[in-house]
């Protein structure tokens, strides 16, 4: 079964925040459950800190743990290779 590793660029007030960065093997089934969040302001739920999420890259990947371990090494990087990995610049 495939898996996804994914980045959002989260917003708050109008302004980019930050990352968020995720694993799941339902892509579309995630985010829209990141979007309830946002919609339903569930503080309890990370991204629905947020007033705005859009997601800015994704990558597939073969297995649960091939996913995780993808999902840790984005997690590792600081802001500028995040950009990087969204423009194509750098793979992971």
């Amino acid at each position: 079964m495939p898996y996804w590793v994914y980045m959002l660029m989260c917003h708050k007030n109008g302004k980019f925040t930050n990352f968020y960065v995720g694993q799941t093997n339902n892509f579309s089934e995630r985010m829209e459950e990141h979007f309830d969040n946002v919609r339903d302001g569930d503080t309890d739920t990370y991204t629905g800190r947020f007033d705005f999420v859009k997601p800015v890259w994704k990558k597939q990947c073969q297995s649960r743990g091939e996913a995780l371990s993808m999902e840790k090494k984005v997690k590792a990087m600081d802001h500028s290779e995040k950009w990087d990995v969204i423009k194509g610049r750098r793979n992971v």
